[in-house]
């Protein structure tokens, strides 16, 4: 009996670990979102150097943020604010086709607002993601996105201070966005 829990735990162990090493190197953290949809269940993970604030954030009216470890939120160059909305019966399309319109009016007719190609969650879902742009002069929205939950909808919105590239800002950005993960609720059964 004694050998047949032994082999028990160190197949379950072997399983275990050979899950482990199939999954992307993302741990599970006080810096990580887990929010429980209808149907879905999402995973935000920060990029790499960043944290998640959820206080200072939801005072500015999004469900919480990511900034970079050694900044403040109040003095962060670089935020990634999520914004997590129940969107019941509004189609998706319409979402973003009011969203776009009302970055146009905000902005005035000179911004440039264009898809960016191929951006993936880490469970493999297409995530229409859109750079933010007026030549002229300086904006702090530089990217947004948004993940189609069906009965959720989350908006991901990278703004920036001048002291920050667009681009090292897009790459933190796209990172956060490629680690996401969005898994069917499931129930654990017998």
């Amino acid at each position: 009996m004694r050998q047949i829990r032994l082999l028990l735990t160190l197949a379950l162990g072997c399983a275990c670990a050979a899950g482990v090493a199939a999954e992307p190197q993302s741990t599970l953290d006080s810096n990580t979102a887990f929010y429980e949809g209808e149907s879905l269940n999402y995973v935000v993970y920060p990029p790499e150097g960043y944290r998640m604030v959820d206080w200072e954030a939801t005072a500015d009216g999004y469900s919480f943020a990511f900034i970079p470890k050694a900044q403040t939120y109040d003095e962060a160059d670089l935020m990634i604010g999520v914004n997590i909305f129940k969107i019941r019966g509004l189609a998706f399309d319409e979402v973003i086709t009011n969203d776009t319109v009302a970055v146009r009016e905000h902005y005035g007719d000179n911004v440039s607002i264009w898809p960016v190609d191929s951006i993936f969650a880490a469970s493999g879902q297409t995530i229409p993601t859109f750079f933010v742009n007026d030549p002229s002069r300086f904006l702090p929205n530089v990217m947004i996105s948004y993940v189609n939950g069906g009965t959720e909808l989350l908006v991901f919105e990278l703004v920036i201070t001048d002291r920050v590239a667009r681009v090292k800002a897009g790459d933190a950005f796209i990172e956060c966005l490629e680690k996401l993960k969005v898994l069917p609720v499931g129930e654990l059964g017998y």
